[in-house]
This record gives C-alpha cells, sequence and structure tokens, in this order.
C-alpha cells in the first residue's frame, strides 16, 4: 500500500469517527446494532428487509416507519440503518429518542439571545432538518403539548417536503399519532414488527449456540 493510499484510508476513517461521534447513536451499538447482527425470525422479516433496503438504491421513500410493541427490534433496525448510512460514506446522520430531542430543543429556546448569538431554535431544529439521515425514535411517547406539536410537524413536514430519509421507530399504531405526523408518515413505508420479543428471541437463539458448541 502506497503512502497516498494509507493517508486517504486515513481521512475516511477519521470522518467516519467525526460524523459517529456527533450522529448522537450510541458508539457501542456500531458492533452490536447492525443490520448484518440483526436475528430475522417470524415477524420481523419484512422489516429486516426494508432497513437494508432503505440504504440502497431499491427504497421504496424517503420516510420508513418501524412500528409495534416494545422489545421488537424497532431501535436496532433503525441503529443498524444509522452505521450502515455512515459506513457506505452517504452523509451525516443524527439519532434522537424524540423525548430527549424535545428537551434539547426547549434548553435552546430558554436561552438567552447574548448566550446563544442568534436564534435560540437554530441548534438541534435546523441541523435536524437537513442533516442527511435523521432517526426518531419512540415518536408518540412524547408528552403533547402545543409547543411539541407544533416543533414535530415543522420539522418532520420539511424532511417530508424535502424528500430526506427519515427514519421514525413508534410503539403506537400510526393512527394514534398527531394527525398532520400521521399523514405524512402513512405515505412513506410502513412496517409492524410482531412475533416475540426481540431481547428474548436474541437470549434464545444464544442459549441455543452455546448449547450446540457445547456438544
Amino acid at each position: 500500500m502506497t503512502t497516498e493510499e494509507q493517508e486517504r484510508i486515513d481521512r475516511v476513517n477519521d470522518r467516519f469517527e467525526q460524523l459517529a461521534r456527533f450522529s448522537g447513536m450510541p458508539r457501542r451499538t456500531g458492533e452490536t446494532h447492525l443490520l448484518m447482527t440483526f436475528l430475522p425470525g417470524r415477524g420481523n422479516k419484512e422489516a429486516h428487509q426494508a432497513a437494508i433496503d432503505f440504504v440502497t438504491d431499491k427504497r421504496e421513500h424517503h420516510f420508513i416507519t418501524l412500528a409495534g410493541e416494545v422489545g421488537r427490534g424497532k431501535t436496532h433496525l433503525a441503529l443498524g440503518i444509522g452505521w450502515q448510512w455512515l459506513g457506505q460514506g452517504l452523509g451525516t446522520v443524527k439519532y434522537w429518542q424524540v423525548s430527549e430531542l424535545l428537551d434539547a430543543m426547549r434548553a435552546e429556546y430558554d436561552k438567552k439571545p447574548e448566550d446563544d448569538y442568534g436564534n435560540p431554535l437554530k441548534g438541534q431544529l435546523e441541523y435536524c432538518k437537513d442533516c442527511s439521515l435523521l432517526i426518531l425514535d419512540d415518536l408518540g411517547t412524547e408528552k403533547t403539548t402545543e409547543w411539541v406539536a407544533d416543533k414535530l410537524d415543522a420539522l418532520i413536514n420539511h424532511r417530508w417536503l424535502e424528500e430526506k430519509p427519515t427514519v421514525f421507530t413508534t410503539n403506537l399504531e400510526p393512527k394514534q399519532l398527531l394527525p398532520r405526523i400521521r399523514s405524512r408518515i402513512k405515505e412513506g413505508v410502513v412496517i409492524t414488527l410482531e412475533g416475540l420479543d426481540y431481547r428474548e428471541y436474541k437470549a434464545k437463539m444464544r442459549k441455543a449456540k452455546e448449547a450446540k458448541d457445547a456438544l
């Protein structure tokens, strides 16, 4: 390998690490929550394939929603999309649990103008509007107020109009979400994960592997 080739590889790796740190995705999930480490089973194979397609030219729509009860593997797939996106060099990624994003936006909103050097909402809201891939985890668990509805609607509507790839996870049925948000989400790909609790399923598969290795 030439020095020039090594320098190019180093630049790519440095860029990946920089984007990974800024993405908000827990760093350890870069090893554990990948599309290739997901264990597809009855009730979630379609969601797994849709997640894989989302980071290829097979993507059906720029919005994808992974719905289903707690513990069905929605967050694993959402983060897997994020890490695959970064690994393929497709651009910036931002991951937020919705309630934490709203808390961060409120904190910015409450800042004094002299502390923020401008519009206090410019930070989180504007970055989430413009990043290449946005992952909004646990949509619908936030406490709904007029302020919350307005900010979420502004964010989701912007990305819908700009056709920016966005991943949602929710424990709710789409019909239970706020009307304007529901309307935009339903235009995209919506998949409900069913079957066993994914954590229990992983534990079962791990024990089966351990028993097989012990033979």
